[in-house]
């Protein structure tokens, strides 16, 4: 009978399933790590993608600010005229046009340039900068806007209150084209005929109390503190942490 050996294959040494698993262990190895890499790369391009963006909206930003300060201030120097104006003056010299042209101007409207913030935020952007000087300052700011909106709603509040009271003080009824007129260009409006002849003929106050017309110049006071706290201190500081914002954007991510 034919008697058939089977081959032995020899055994391998444990060394070779050493660097066996090293070799494996090392490509996995390097792969997580160009993974990563490769991560980080395309973090760094959203981050550099958002910080233009965010440059883009917060000067939009400054520029609406800086409108908006000159419309307070605007306002702040017409209460001032209407106080020096009705110091001291008796019922009698204070004519319905006087009181007439000095309009409750309520400033623009915030429009903040919120679409990058708010992706950044609802993606959870802010991961993608490293740099925690500039994600604190982002969300800083983003706090400073959302205060200034509320600051808002009390001016609106306070010169809606200031317009009722006007109202019940001053007779609007004039023609529709001294109206337009007087909008288009009040100062021009004031030098001349047309405008006198108003005032001589035109409508006449709605009081004979020098106390109702007193009680309508505090509420362009009290406004007038307000718009000052506005256009003196937290819009130009807004301003400079909006600057301060675009700087670090820039410096970090080399934007021009």
């Amino acid at each position: 009978m034919e008697v058939h050996h089977h081959a032995h294959t020899p055994r391998k040494k444990w060394t070779h399933y050493f660097w066996e698993f090293l070799m494996l262990f090392l490509a996995v190895f390097c792969g997580f790590l160009a993974e990563n890499q490769r991560e980080h790369y395309i973090e760094r391009i959203r981050a550099k993608q958002y910080a233009r963006a965010l440059i883009s909206d917060l000067k939009k930003d400054t520029t609406m600010i800086k409108v908006i300060i000159r419309q307070l201030k605007s306002n702040i120097t017409r209460t001032d005229s209407l106080a020096v104006f009705l110091k001291n003056e008796p019922i009698d010299q204070i004519r319905n046009i006087d009181l007439f042209t000095i309009s409750t101007e309520l400033y623009r409207h915030y429009t903040w340039n919120r679409a990058t913030l708010e992706q950044i935020k609802n993606s959870g952007g802010l991961r993608y900068f490293s740099n925690d000087s500039i994600i604190a300052r982002i969300s800083s700011y983003d706090a400073f806007t959302r205060h200034m909106d509320e600051d808002y709603k009390g001016d609106e509040a306070r010169a809606h209150r200031a317009v009722e009271k006007r109202n019940q003080i001053v007779d609007h009824n004039y023609p529709h084209q001294f109206i337009i007129s007087l909008l288009a260009n009040r100062d021009s409006l004031m030098k001349t005929d047309y405008f006198n002849e108003m005032a001589k003929n035109g409508p006449r106050l709605l009081t004979s109390n020098i106390n109702d017309i007193k009680i309508f110049l505090n509420e362009k006071l009290s406004i007038r503190q307000h718009y000052s706290t506005r256009a003196e201190n937290e819009l130009p500081e807004l301003i400079k942490d909006a600057e301060e914002l675009i700087l670090l954007l820039k410096n970090e991510f080399h934007l021009e």
